[in-house]
């Protein structure tokens, strides 16, 4: 096998680099094997106690300190409180005839009581007074007056899913 010779001159680059920088290390390091010479620093650690001289290591730092509790598969539980009545359904509205604008229709809640009525859709929510009103359409719970409705949605999305507690 016949070497060229930019071949023949990169193993004699290479050949004097090693020349070089071995004995370089050697005489920089004392001589001592690598594994003995510290090369980083720890804040917080004594070097003197960390000498290969005590026969056990060191303690981990970060390990150390409170254990965290171990997990049961259990968790707590919560369950809504029955303080109020509550009940869930589609809202419209209506002028009601130039009633005032706190009015509202809920046949299931008591009559002249303040209902709290909250938009599921957007978590806005109202208080009104419920009156008693000729008939109310199927399939709605409540019937707001037009501004009211209007404080928790807009008039083309309705009807619209709400909560009501009184």
């Amino acid at each position: 096998m016949f070497l060229t010779a930019p071949e023949r001159r990169r193993l004699t680059l290479v050949g004097l680099l090693t020349v070089v920088v071995v004995p370089t290390v050697i005489f920089f390091t004392g001589g001592e094997s690598q594994t003995d010479v510290a090369t980083v620093a720890v804040a917080g650690v004594d070097v003197a106690a960390s000498s290969s001289e005590s026969s056990e290591p060191p303690a981990p730092i970060i390990l150390s300190g409170p254990t965290g509790a171990t997990p049961t598969g259990t968790a707590p539980i919560s369950y809504p409180s029955d303080d109020a009545v509550r009940l869930t359904g589609p809202a419209s509205f209506s002028s009601f005839n130039g009633a005032p604008v706190t009015v509202c229709n809920c046949p299931e809640a008591p009559y002249g009581v303040a209902l709290v009525i909250k938009n599921l859709n957007n978590g806005r929510s109202i208080a009104c007074s419920n009156v008693m009103m000729p008939s109310t359409p199927a399939n709605v719970t409540i019937v707001l007056h037009t501004q009211l409705f209007v404080e928790l949605s807009d008039l083309v999305n309705a009807p619209i899913p709400v909560s009501i507690t009184w």
